[in-house]
């Protein structure tokens, strides 16, 4: 199989799982969705004596998604002030008011 074959390959698997081409409202949903299989996934682990290097992945992922949920939680914060701040309509000079 050529490095194209697998390639293509990889993209149609991450198009597949809808890890690309996300719509951005649509992250907050996905990023729960995932954190929701980690920590399913955790949970068995931490059940079992083995398997310690997937606890530590499964668990360092989740801190990672839990960053990322704050950055977007931070930004739409920030993106509504933004908005909130700016007058609906523009500001008239005192003197030139109806």
């Amino acid at each position: 199989m050529s490095e194209e074959d697998r390639t293509h390959r990889v993209r149609k698997s991450l198009a597949d799982a809808r890890l690309v081409e996300i719509e951005l409202d649509e992250f907050p949903d996905r990023i729960r969705e995932v954190k929701q299989v980690a920590i399913g996934r955790l949970g068995e682990l931490l059940q079992k004596d083995t398997a310690l290097q997937e606890r530590r992945s499964v668990a360092h992922s989740l801190g990672t998604l839990s960053r990322l949920e704050a950055t977007l939680r931070t930004d739409a914060d920030l993106h509504k002030q933004g908005r909130s701040s700016q007058p609906a309509t523009p500001n008239q000079a005192p003197d030139k008011q109806p």
